[in-house]
């Protein structure tokens, strides 16, 4: 084989290689909020569930190419809580949710992380409090008209980066 085709073939290895490549490992964020009756909602929590507080542990995965967002999944844990103690009655019921999700600026010019973009009745919204794109640290869950959750002495709505 001649120089050019050895070349070619190398640079079409490196490109398959780079293609193929594994996402990098997803920017964890996690928090224990109230179980108020807006995140019982977007998480599917039934009203009727016995429900003091959840703990999130939310996965946001980038393209490894261009840092585009592209999958999230959200682990949460919610129930009683179990006193003198950061946990569960009786470990808690545990759940995942899991999909697209993608970065918007609204009319605040806020960025806003949005899980299940296309789908607004199950969409999860995010604002990134620092506003620095991928390094971000905290986030805070929004309600349906935009507006950051509050929390209380106990449990906030700021999920902080792992």
């Amino acid at each position: 084989m001649n120089f050019a085709k050895i070349s070619m073939l190398v640079l079409l290895a490196s490109w398959f290689v780079q293609a193929s490549r594994t996402s990098p490992e997803p920017a964890i964020f996690v928090a224990s909020s109230p179980c108020d009756m807006i995140p019982r909602t977007m998480l599917s929590i039934p009203a009727s569930a016995d429900c003091e507080f959840i703990k999130w542990n939310v996965a946001l995965q980038r393209d490894p190419r261009n840092q585009a967002p592209t999958v999230y999944k959200i682990r949460y844990t919610y129930g009683m809580t179990q006193p003198n103690t950061t946990g569960f009655q009786n470990g808690g019921i545990s759940l995942e949710k899991e999909g697209k999700w993608a970065i918007l600026k609204d009319a605040q010019n806020r960025e806003i992380y949005r899980l299940n973009p296309d789908t607004p009745e199950t969409a999860i919204s995010f604002v990134n409090l620092e506003g620095n794109g991928s390094g971000s640290r905290l986030l805070h869950l929004l309600d349906q008209q935009g507006k950051l959750m509050i929390g209380h002495e106990g449990w906030s709505y700021t999920l902080n980066r792992k």
